[in-house]
């Protein structure tokens, strides 16, 4: 089909797509669909009665903000009347003047109600269900969704396999799994906790495992007879007829042992059906090699001697007549199992399906405890409170009666839970009953297997319809992001790299062509670098050809935005170790590259943290040294602890002998750390984690060896994840270091953003003016290998069931087992989606595309792209550029010895200037010697966490924190008593004090007073002025500023036996000091302690003090 055509057709489906009826369209990269959803909302807007019967669904904040935004413009450029030259442009002013007009007519006011138009993410759709009905959904008030739930995972997968020491079937179940995996409990913990992770994938499959041995037989057979099928398609029974006597005659001459053996008394042409297999085999091993490869050589080894010159010529002809497709099919022969399970095989079945479901409902307890969920679990209780299609709920009537047109975008990326909440929210709508689904999509896009986006579910869709809808098909084929040069290369490359059909078992989608709608531009098209370099040397080579790259393309226009994409952040290692050492000044935004961790800052506070935590810890002890707020060199380094491998640093700091060693420079950095860590140490215990940790950072000068704010905001990051670690009772520098390598490093916040790098997957939707595709010689990651793998089949056109299959045991390679199969499946899935991804970045390229990859030679000397990897999928459109390639010079790669980073420190040793907002919790400075809450007893660990809890309930904001949540944390209390060495017995006792005091605080006025929302207020502020040469940290609970006056409140947990204001009247020289801190501000100034488990508020500026009730109907709180 010409250009031409496909844009004449493009225009016809753009007009259809504006009907009021429901649709799929596939529409490619770069055809405008973000335009085209827009069109239809606006359409729809002209003809509804109210804009919340129109709900559009997305699956990114992003994609819902820009959609959202695209409306909204429209909207306000109709309001102008201002018309649009551009055809597409008339189309959407056109829509939107209707949408306004309705709008009018009907009293919406939606440009001053913008909050009326639904447009939302799939996340977000489901949470709100979840909300509406509560009871049903299980969340009895709605719990905090975390994108991060592993450690929960863990949780559940240890409590669910302690069900070893009970009696009964869950016993048995997890002593048989243990057993299938060599009783390693750590290993079988690990694996259950991957399975949690995707639960939405296998519950409803492990519910329905009850199923019988006979059907779950039956699946498989199903299975294994359609790749029975096409071997049969494969080899005719004209053509086993012509292969019967070569094959008799070659396996007559070979042993019995031999896997031609089967073959000697071959007599009648073999079926489809599973029973063959055997036979089948046979014949694989006499036309293909080991390598699945058609047969060239044919010797005595194939039962073939010399003299046997007609047979060997009949069965090359044979063999010459195989299609690739014919030998696909053969080779699949060898990897399909016995159709059936053994006795041992279900057992296990049973038992790991039993064991799945166990785990699943520990993690529901879990979350309970904790009283926070994962995204899986918002939409299984979104489906839940939808009820089913044949009992519905009421809040899927009302949905029903209140959404008339549904729009779906990236509809290639949803997976079956997805589909089931369309099928409910569509159950009851019909064929012209005025309402639509609307599903847009690219299936050359689906590259989300990982998050179980199945490719097949939108071919299914396009085929059958939603539940009881039918949806016409349409295609979009213009694409308006790249020039010509760059689609027709992109459409002649791909048509090769895709498969020849669709296929939704195998997740293949064949090529969809388009068109461009631009012409060629100066200087555009599509540029191999094609590199050749020994292992070990193409790193350095790529890195400098992409540096290259960037200058050249910097050079013709600077103005061009240039991204780096890449399949995995490793990729880019090399790349952005070079620009580190050798080009610091070219700025690059780096979106979710970098480890958090292999930033220089915050590897110096984990090695403090480490350090302060472990006095013993020798390693990070001298890594604190050598940090830049101390910067001791080497050679005073090993003057202070080169002899001495038995006592700590710590204590070698205060051997006033060994330091005197030292130049005069290194002293006076090392009594700088000394006298800081002093301090720190003395808080040990009274504070917080993060901010003890912070509070010593603060003190050895930290945020004055920042280079910039990027830094910064990385070691904010990590006080962050200290806090929530601690919160969860789960802190140690072991498992920060952990959660750490989760986290990324904020990008340059001094890049412009011209030149980005990031993964492809982060690039889906992204377009710029060049793109550059690196590791093309990269192998792509290896599937996992989890506990169980499932595959839905359907029997007779009706009937769904189910194959499962358990990970098979380590040392077994007898037999291909069913989850040898199932694996092969989800390989081969996994290999069309590498040619998809691979697309995706090709298409975000709007006037030009390196491709960049390094090869080897062979043995030979030949130049041959390495398996596996892109580069090989490319290579028949690409290997002529490496032959014309020269071969890197050897050595030219920078080994990592060669590499001697500078010695960064602050030239003297300072204290930051302060005041510093720093998350410090109370206890930790200037607090009276009398106060209750000092020292190490139970009184002053609940202190310290009911400020901690204190300072989050004001940060999130009351509205954030019911009852019901703050009972749900008696688990995390307890945990977080127990780690700072409170018995299990006074654990429970000080969760109990802590939910009492915090229910205390915000059932009463005083406290929702203290605690409410303020611009400017801020809790656990710590704060220094420098006097007579020391500037000591004070950590004030709780500030703001109301009606012109700065409030100063302190916290006090204590449940005093007299007289509130005489136990208060104590605290006030500590207030007076609080409140010199602020001074300068020029405000009025007024404190008061509030007592957190009487919930009352004694004010100290009255003489004499005044109580403040904690009644509903108390009069004395402050004037406000």
């Amino acid at each position: 089909m010409s250009d031409d055509e496909l844009l004449a057709l493009d225009a016809a489906s753009r007009r259809r797509a504006l009907a009021p009826d429901s649709f799929i369209v596939e529409a490619p990269a770069g055809a405008g669909k973000t335009e085209l959803l827009t069109q239809r909302v606006l359409m729809l807007l002209g003809r509804v009665g109210e804009p919340e019967e129109i709900v559009a669904i997305t699956f990114t904040n992003k994609a819902a903000a820009e959609m959202r935004h695209r409306i909204l413009d429209a909207l306000q450029r109709a309001a102008t009347g201002e018309v649009p030259d551009a055809a597409h442009k008339r189309i959407t002013f056109d829509l939107a003047s209707a949408a306004l007009a309705a709008s009018a007519q009907q009293g919406w006011q939606l440009l001053d109600h913008p909050g009326r138009l639904r447009v939302t993410t799939i996340d977000a759709f489901c949470a709100g269900l979840a909300r509406q009905m509560p009871v049903l959904s299980r969340f009895g008030s709605q719990p905090r969704t975390v994108e991060d739930a592993r450690r929960h995972y863990d949780d559940a997968a240890r409590r669910a396999l302690a069900w070893l020491e009970d009696d009964g079937e869950h016993a048995e179940a997890v002593a048989r799994a243990l057993a299938h995996v060599d009783n390693d409990t750590t290993r079988l913990a690990g694996l259950l906790a991957d399975m949690l992770a995707r639960r939405d994938q296998w519950l409803r499959h492990a519910v329905r495992q009850s199923q019988s041995w006979q059907h779950a037989e039956a699946a498989l057979r199903e299975l294994v007879l359609r790749d029975m099928r096409r071997v049969f398609a494969a080899l005719p029974g004209r053509s086993q007829e012509a292969l019967m006597p070569v094959a008799r005659f070659a396996a007559g001459n070979l042993p019995d042992d031999h896997a031609l053996a089967p073959l000697r008394d071959w007599q009648r042409v073999l079926s489809a059906e599973p029973e063959e297999l055997p036979l089948w085999r046979a014949v694989a091993a006499l036309l293909l090699t080991d390598k699945d490869e058609p047969r060239k050589a044919l010797d005595v080894r194939m039962g073939l001697p010399k003299e046997a010159k007609d047979k060997k010529q009949a069965l090359l002809e044979i063999i010459g007549a195989l299609s690739a497709s014919d030998v696909a099919a053969l080779a699949q022969v060898r990897r399909l199992p016995e159709p059936g399970y053994t006795e041992e095989e279900w057992a296990t079945v049973t038992a790991l399906a039993t064991l799945l479901k166990l785990a699943a409902g520990e993690l529901w307890g879990v979350f309970h405890a904790a009283g926070e969920v994962d995204f899986v679990e918002v939409a299984g209780r979104a489906l839940q409170a939808l009820g089913s299609p044949e009992a519905p709920t009421d809040l899927a009537l009302s949905l029903d009666y209140r959404i008339r047109h549904l729009l779906v975008d990236e509809f290639q990326d949803t997976s079956p839970t997805q589909v089931e909440l369309l099928q409910k929210l569509t159950a009851d709508w019909h064929p012209g009953d005025g309402r639509s689904l609307f599903l847009v999509g690219d299936p050359m896009q689906s590259i989300y297997r990982f998050r179980k986006a199945d490719v097949g579910l939108f071919l299914a869709a396009a085929a059958q319809g939603i539940g009881t809808v039918p949806l016409e098909r349409l295609g979009l084929y213009r694409n308006n992001r790249s020039c010509a040069p760059v689609v027709d290369w992109v459409n002649a490359t791909f048509a090769q790299v895709f498969p020849a059909r669709d296929d939704a078992a195998a997740g293949a989608i064949a090529y969809r062509r388009f068109a461009a709608a631009h012409p060629a531009m100066p200087d555009a098209g599509v540029t191999v670098h094609g590199l050749v370099a020994a292992k070990g040397e193409g790193a350095a080579a790529e890195a400098e050809r992409i540096l290259a790259i960037i200058d050249a393309e910097r050079a013709a226009d600077p103005a061009r935005s240039i991204a780096v994409l890449v399949r995995a952040r490793t990729h880019l290692d090399a790349l952005v170790a070079r620009i580190r050492r050798r080009r610091s000044n070219l700025s690059f935004t780096a979106v979710e590259i970098e480890s958090l961790a292999a930033r220089q800052p915050v590897q110096d506070l984990l090695a403090l943290s480490h350090a302060l935590h472990h006095r013993a810890d020798r390693v990070n002890w001298l890594a604190i040294l050598r940090a830049p707020w101390c910067g001791l060199t080497l050679a005073d380094l090993h003057a202070l602890a080169a002899d001495d491998f038995n006592a700590t640093v710590w204590s070698l700091l205060d051997d006033a002998a060994r330091v005197a060693r030292l130049g005069a420079d290194g002293q006076a950095r090392l009594t700088h750390v000394r006298v800081a860590l002093a301090e720190a140490l003395r808080q040990q215990g009274r504070q917080s984690a993060a901010r003890w940790v912070k509070g010593a950072w603060l003190r050895l000068g930290g945020p004055a060896c920042l280079a910039n704010a990027t830094e910064l905001a990385d070691c904010e990051a990590f006080f962050d994840l200290i806090e929530r670690l601690d919160a969860a009772g789960r802190f140690s520098p072991e498992q920060l270091e952990r959660e750490m390598a989760r986290l990324y490093g904020a990008p340059d916040a001094t890049a412009d953003g011209r030149l980005q790098f990031m993964t492809l997957h982060k690039a889906k939707g992204l377009e710029f003016d060049t793109v550059i595709l690196p590791g093309l010689h990269r192998p792509t990651r290896s599937e996992d290998k989890p506990l169980m793998l499932w595959e839905e089949v359907i029997l007779d056109g009706l009937d769904e069931h189910l194959v499962a299959a358990p990970l098979k045991q380590r040392g077994r390679k007898d037999t291909v087992t069913p989850y040898d199969y199932l694996a092969a499946l989800e390989r081969q899935r996994a290999a069309h989606e590498a040619e998809r991804v691979l697309y995706v970045g090709a298409t975000r390229a709007i006037r030009h595309l390196h491709l960049v990859g390094v090869a080897d030679r062979n043995a030979k000397g030949e130049i041959k792209a390495p398996a596996n990897t892109p580069l090989d999928l490319l290579w028949p459109a690409v290997a002529n550029r490496f032959a014309d390639a020269d071969d890197a010079e050897p050595g030219s790669a920078e080994a990592p010895s060669a590499f001697i980073p500078k010695l960064l420190r602050v030239a003297e040793p300072v204290v930051t200037g302060l005041p510093v907002h720093a998350p410090v919790a109370a206890g930790a400075a200037e607090k009276p010697v009398a106060d209750d809450e000092s020292g190490q007893s139970l009184d002053a660990r609940v202190g310290t966490l009911a400020h901690r809890y204190l300072e989050m309930l004001a940060n999130d904001g009351l509205d954030a924190w019911p009852a019901a949540r703050v009972g749900s944390l008696r688990g995390a209390m307890e945990v977080w008593l127990g780690q700072q060495g409170c018995r299990d017995r006074d654990a429970a006792l000080g969760a109990e004090r802590v939910i009492g005091m915090l229910t205390t605080t915000l059932a009463s006025e005083a406290g929702r007073w203290v605690l409410r929302a303020r611009a400017g207020a801020a809790s656990e502020l710590a704060l220094a002025k420098v006097s007579h040469g020391d500037a000591p940290v004070q950590v004030v609970d709780r500030s703001f500023v109301e009606d012109g006056t700065r409030w100063i409140i302190d916290y006090k947990t204590a449940r005093p036996d007299g007289e509130l204001t005489v136990h208060a009247e104590g605290y006030r020289p500590q207030l007076a000091r609080y409140a010199e801190l602020f001074r300068d501000e020029g405000l009025p100034i007024r404190t008061a302690i509030f007592y957190v488990a009487l919930g009352r508020l004694v004010e100290f500026d009255r003489q004499p003090p005044s109580i403040c009730s904690n009644s509903s109907t108390g009069t004395g709180l402050p004037n406000r």
